[in-house]
């Protein structure tokens, strides 16, 4: 869920994100619009955080900031696939960390991303393409944390399903940091009652 902004005298990306309690690479994110952040106007609209989910009911950050695996995973921010019989030499570097080694965009790449964001980060991941892998992975969480992976199931059938990086809580949704989210790494909301777990590494360094 999403709220509009309305860009006063002397605003700054980076204060308006402050203002609604998230990065600027997740204000960019919601506004793909923007291409200079340091080129803005009063008047302009911009698509901001509801107010409703932040504030007070933002959920606490791991040590005191975003985990190292979050922060790298949000640098990969509008990644896409390329049209045609191209391939995004990037999603190949992500698929490049999973067993599988798939040679093509089109293959599904959300649990390839994740697994190298978090072998970036100097974490052993599950070199597995498929997104329940991380169900086995680290520990689970009775609670999110910001940056937790988070799994959800997947229409497609019981041993498919999708992963990404917890961002927050919106309502009956998720909002999620993840690869191949409509064919990039975006921010998306996926339903809670898709929800298969959250797990955070046993071991982590920032």
């Amino acid at each position: 869920m999403t709220g509009i902004h309305i860009i006063q005298p002397g605003d700054t990306m980076m204060a308006i994100a402050n203002q609604y309690n998230c990065s600027l690479p997740e204000l960019l994110a919601l506004n793909t619009h923007i291409s200079d952040p340091n080129l803005i106007f009063a008047g302009q609209q911009l698509n901001v955080p509801d107010s409703g989910v932040n504030g007070a009911s933002a959920l606490p950050v791991h040590s005191g900031e975003d985990p190292h695996w979050y922060r790298i995973a949000l640098e990969e921010l509008n990644t896409t696939e390329f049209s045609g019989d191209d391939h995004n030499p990037r999603i190949i570097e992500y698929h490049s960390t999973t067993t599988l080694k798939a040679r093509a965009d089109e293959v599904p790449w959300c649990s390839s991303f994740v697994n190298w964001c978090v072998e970036q980060a100097g974490l052993a991941g599950t070199k597995s393409a498929a997104a329940r892998s991380w169900l086995q992975w680290g520990a689970g969480l009775a609670h999110p944390q910001k940056g937790c992976i988070v799994v959800f199931s997947s229409s497609r059938g019981p041993t498919s399903g999708h992963v990404g990086f917890f961002v927050r809580e919106e309502g009956n949704h998720y909002l999620t940091l993840g690869g191949n989210q409509n064919n990039s790494v975006n921010l998306s909301s996926y339903p809670k009652g898709r929800l298969l777990g959250y797990r955070w590494p046993a071991q982590t360094r920032h």
